[in-house]
């Protein structure tokens, strides 16, 4: 029997806004009959073990016809992040500490406010300290996440749930169009659900325009990676890091590709159709599919270059 599907909602202290999370989450769904078969929980990066949640998340869940009756903070630990399949965390600092502490852990988290459409992904702000009014807010918010993931449900499932489907967007220009279905093909061969980015002919098209549709998605986690082709994959290269998020390489070998995951947790690959064969192109994807991220110190140096992009993005 298929164990159940477990998610995790993540905030610092446990106190408001992923209790929140995990009290109207298990209530739409026993209304819609899926509770038997998915298992809701909350822990925080900071928490204190065994205090209730606050005064005001619990009069905001009941607002949603939600209760918070038993419930007990707990802090996120090892244990709980090893058997649960789907993290869904209020900002990007929580995502920052899991995919330092817990790396191979880092491709089952998501932002929650990725649901938030179609502004997303925004960070869930913490009410701590504010009135009631801003945790109904706040709830509210997480309640629209919390709608917009249910409308995915079956997707959501395939891709966390045993067996699980990691989601690759794949964009070619039409250099490289000669070799897309060959290239959809083997990824799907890899048990990997796959978005085609296009080009969906041989005549001449942007790369930039392929590169950051396929890439973009990669940024809004709405792929977990993509796998980019071109005459010599400069040109996708260069295109896919100017997107926020994006670390695309261009491994020359297995081992390159390993590493490009191991030290810097690569999300996108790039290849030039003149220059990689596809069995060279076969062998350095399926390394890079399998390859795990460290975490640790690599991560530090990981932050340095987003919180780089971030402030020259003004």
């Amino acid at each position: 029997m298929t164990e159940p599907f477990r998610i995790l909602f993540v905030c610092t202290g446990n106190s408001c806004r992923s209790p929140i999370g995990e009290a109207i989450l298990r209530k739409r769904l026993d209304e819609r009959n899926l509770s038997e078969s998915t298992e809701v929980l909350s822990a925080g990066t900071f928490a204190l073990d065994g205090k209730d949640a606050s005064e005001e998340a619990v009069v905001a869940v009941e607002k949603f016809g939600a209760s918070l009756d038993g419930f007990k903070s707990q802090t996120l630990t090892d244990e709980i992040m090893d058997k649960v399949h789907l993290v869904l965390v209020m900002e990007h600092a929580h995502l920052d500490l899991i995919e330092e502490h817990y790396p191979h852990s880092a491709d089952k988290v998501r932002i929650l406010g990725e649901y938030l459409y179609p502004t997303g992904p925004e960070e869930i702000p913490d009410p701590v300290g504010g009135p009631q009014d801003l945790f109904d807010e706040i709830a509210a918010l997480i309640e629209e996440c919390i709608y917009n993931m249910l409308r995915e449900w079956d997707a959501v499932v395939t891709r966390y749930h045993d067996p699980k489907r990691m989601v690759v967007s794949v964009g070619v220009d039409h250099r490289g169009f000669g070799h897309k279905e060959w290239l959809i093909k083997t990824l799907e061969s890899m048990n990997v659900t796959v978005i085609d980015c296009g080009t969906d002919s041989a005549e001449s098209c942007d790369h930039p325009d392929i590169a950051f549709k396929a890439a973009g998605l990669v940024s809004w986690r709405i792929a977990d990676r993509a796998v980019l082709l071109c005459s010599t994959g400069h040109g996708m290269l260069l295109s896919a890091n100017k997107v926020l998020g994006v670390r695309a390489v261009m491994p020359v070998n297995e081992e390159h590709a390993k590493l490009s995951c191991m030290h810097n947790n690569s999300n996108v690959l790039a290849f030039g159709a003149n220059f990689h064969t596809k069995e060279q192109m076969e062998k350095i994807i399926q390394t890079w599919l399998n390859t795990e991220y460290l975490g640790g110190r690599y991560q530090w140096r990981i932050r340095k270059v987003n919180n780089y992009e971030s402030f020259n993005r003004g």
